[in-house]
């Protein structure tokens, strides 16, 4: 029998390496080392054999179309799904669970093996990453997790947990409502749907309240995130409180349910603020009006780069410990950068961010997220919250954590080169 050359046991052994980040390294050295290897193998291709790369197919689970932010979020996933040349599907559980757990369940017989997905409650996150992990469906969790539970208590296939710094948002938009009505005075405050999202809004809000002392925060009923429940608990409201001198809304639907009702009552000399940054928000603050403020958490940001998290994933990347728990960059928009915000991130023909650029895994040493990603410290994040004994053992080395932390911090610090809001 011949015997196999240096080179032909070289292209023998690089086509049986299955992960791709592996197969590209060992490709490399080889490279270093002056071997030449045929094109067909540099494409992971056997010799006479083609090599298959994973077929990406991911889907998004969210709540609702009719909700302005969810169709921002959409855009977005459409956009990565293509620049990463992926199958997409699109889910809706319009906020029923047992809708949500049944759609989960058939994503294997729809050969996905990603999946984005914002829950009804922060409950169901356990669920549906065993599912997740029991069918090799690549898993990110936007907006909502229970307190204490992280990616590491279900497996490699939770890839991430990714939400925008609610707080801080809360707590700058707050504080660009409360000087807007000179510190003092009665603001009705309206909340979202029970989530934690809900609650970490409402603590950077009450926070920006406590620099205020002239503040009288009244009201809290919930219009759900949405714009008619908003408009109804805002009629009760003006009845409630005729003296208000400002609204606080937990979202930009909500905000603009109320500030129709404001406008239809001629209670024009009334203040009100969002969050979420959608268009039509923005469009409002930027006319220097009643809508004083908002926070763009940048939806079709969010979902693209969580598609690209899982696709580089599903290629053999593996995220340490402190990129399975980040917030995504948002931004406070005013009248002075309302209308800058809104041109960049919804008025373009093509949203502002080269989605295949944030892959690990098709620009190994030059990938750039664009846009301040940094990571979760659960110690933060959960402070004061019932359950830390149930926090993940792989957090329990607090020195080895912090430098992980710091490490992660820097990392997509240094690899922020680009971006619309650079």
């Amino acid at each position: 029998m011949k015997s196999m050359s240096r080179e032909e046991h070289i292209v023998r052994t690089v086509s049986q390496i299955q992960d791709p980040m592996s197969r590209r390294v060992f490709m490399q050295l080889a490279a270093a080392a002056g071997i030449s290897l045929p094109m067909g193998t540099a494409l992971g291709m056997r010799a006479n054999q083609a090599f298959a790369a994973p077929t990406g197919k991911a889907a998004t689970c969210v709540a609702t179309l009719a909700n302005d932010y969810w169709a921002a979020f959409i855009k977005g996933f459409k956009a990565t799904s293509s620049a990463l040349k992926i199958d997409q599907v699109e889910l809706y559980h319009d906020n029923d669970a047992a809708r949500e757990i049944s759609q989960v369940r058939g994503l294997p017989t729809q050969g996905v093996n990603m999946l984005i997905n914002t829950v009804v409650a922060a409950g169901e996150v356990p669920m549906i990453a065993k599912l997740c992990q029991e069918n090799s469906v690549y898993y990110s969790a936007i907006w909502e997790i229970p307190a204490w539970f992280t990616p590491s208590d279900v497996g490699d296939y939770f890839v991430s947990y990714m939400t925008a710094n609610s707080v801080e948002a809360g707590y700058q938009v707050g504080k660009e409502l409360f000087k807007s009505i000179g510190g003092e005075g009665e603001v009705v405050h309206i909340k979202g749907l029970a989530t934690p999202t809900d609650d970490a809004r409402t603590a950077g809000m009450m926070k920006a309240a406590a620099e205020f002392p002239g503040i009288k925060v009244v009201g809290g009923l919930r219009g759900d995130w949405v714009r008619e429940k908003a408009r109804t608990v805002m009629l009760s409201m003006v009845t409630a409180y005729p003296n208000m001198k400002a609204v606080f809304a937990q979202n930009d639907s909500m905000a603009l349910g109320a500030l129709s009702v404001l406008k239809e009552r001629n209670l024009t000399n009334v203040k009100i603020a969002g969050i979420d940054g959608l268009s039509e928000g923005l469009q409002e603050v930027a006319k220097g009006g009643q809508f004083v403020a908002t926070n763009t958490s940048l939806a079709p940001y969010q979902a693209g780069f969580a598609a690209v998290m899982l696709f580089d994933a599903l290629n053999g990347w593996k995220p340490t410990l402190a990129e399975r728990l980040l917030y995504t960059g948002s931004l406070t928009a005013t009248g002075e950068t309302a209308a800058s915000i809104d041109e960049k991130v919804y008025k373009g023909a093509e949203l502002p961010f080269d989605f295949a650029k944030m892959s690990r895994t098709l620009n190994p040493d030059n990938w750039d997220p664009q846009n301040n990603i940094y990571p979760i410290d659960p110690f933060t994040q959960w402070a004061g919250q019932e359950g830390q004994d149930k926090l993940n053992a792989a957090y329990g080395d607090a020195a080895k954590w912090k430098a992980e932390f710091d490490a992660v911090t820097k990392l997509y610090a240094d690899h922020y080169k680009s971006g619309p809001f650079k």
